[in-house]
């Protein structure tokens, strides 16, 4: 690891840090005192630097996640938690870096797994580059290099049902498979408008089938109702039905939550923020 740069953020007290492993850029910020949560995020670029979004910058809006922490942190009588905001590939390093970092490669090796609308993902023909998902190698870089040197570096122990992973979109499905990868690092999913239909029901099915029996784990998924978000719908409720039918319980391991007229936004998953934190923050878990 080797540092970047440092930056405030209006709200967030001290500094966060930009450092780089390799290629791979994250944003971290810990209080002056850490606790015993630590909440990784995919596509971590969106989270906490509104200057690497690339449009008006007075339309720019990052996740507001530090703010948020904060502030639930302060709800339920807790130190705010570690961030620890992974960026994905670059698309000028990689047009499709991101994609094959973020499918759940277990259940998306055959072609046949694949619906046929790309959404834009990717133009070329999926057995181009089915033999290059990189999901697990990305879960292995944040599980035994990314959260281990920067807990290090700031003196915090790493306690497993403190740790939660949060993403969107694309960034939510990995954020759900993280934990159906590594069940014994990852306790919390936190999965705003996971991209089910790249491979529809099937892929529902299949990972809510594989999510950790309750009783240690929890999660959240979410979705709105506008554009992308609202293709979402069907898989959503089988989803959820599923994943109540393994014993997982409403509001208290489990949470599904629409957003009415929200879309598929940075802006509209900032309005999430804050209610999936308390949800993982709440007294007794």
């Amino acid at each position: 690891m080797f540092d970047i740069e440092e930056f405030q953020v209006r709200g967030v007290p001290g500094t966060i840090k930009k450092v780089r492993f390799g290629d791979r850029t994250v944003d971290f910020w810990a209080p002056r005192k850490p606790g015993g949560r630590i909440l990784i995020t995919h596509d971590g670029q969106n989270v906490l630097d509104k200057r690497n979004i690339g449009i008006n910058p007075h339309q720019r809006a990052t996740w507001e996640l530090g703010q948020s922490a904060i502030r639930i942190a302060e709800k339920n009588n807790e130190v705010p938690p570690t961030l620890i905001c992974v960026y994905h590939t670059p698309y000028a390093q990689d047009t499709i870096g991101r994609l094959k970092e973020y499918v759940p490669a277990q259940y998306m090796s055959a072609k046949e797994n694949w619906m046929i609308e790309s959404f834009g993902l990717y133009k070329e023909d999926v057995s181009n580059f089915l033999n290059q998902l990189t999901a697990d190698q990305l879960i292995d870089e944040i599980t035994k290099v990314i959260v281990p040197d920067v807990t290090n570096r700031i003196g915090q122990s790493i306690h497993p049902e403190k740790v939660a992973i949060l993403g969107a979109s694309m960034g939510g499905l990995a954020s759900i498979y993280a934990v159906i990868n590594s069940p014994d690092f990852f306790r919390t999913s936190l999965s705003f408008s996971p991209h089910w239909v790249i491979g529809g029901d099937a892929l529902a099915e299949k990972m809510m089938r594989d999510f950790p029996e309750p009783g240690k784990h929890k999660l959240w998924m979410s979705r709105g109702t506008k554009g992308l978000d609202a293709r979402y719908e069907q898989s959503q409720k089988l989803a959820d039905k599923l994943i109540m039918s393994r014993g997982y319980k409403a509001d208290i391991d489990f949470k599904s939550r629409v957003l009415n007229k929200g879309a598929h936004s940075n802006a509209t998953w900032a309005r999430y923020v804050p209610e999936a934190l308390d949800f993982w923050m709440k007294e007794g878990t």
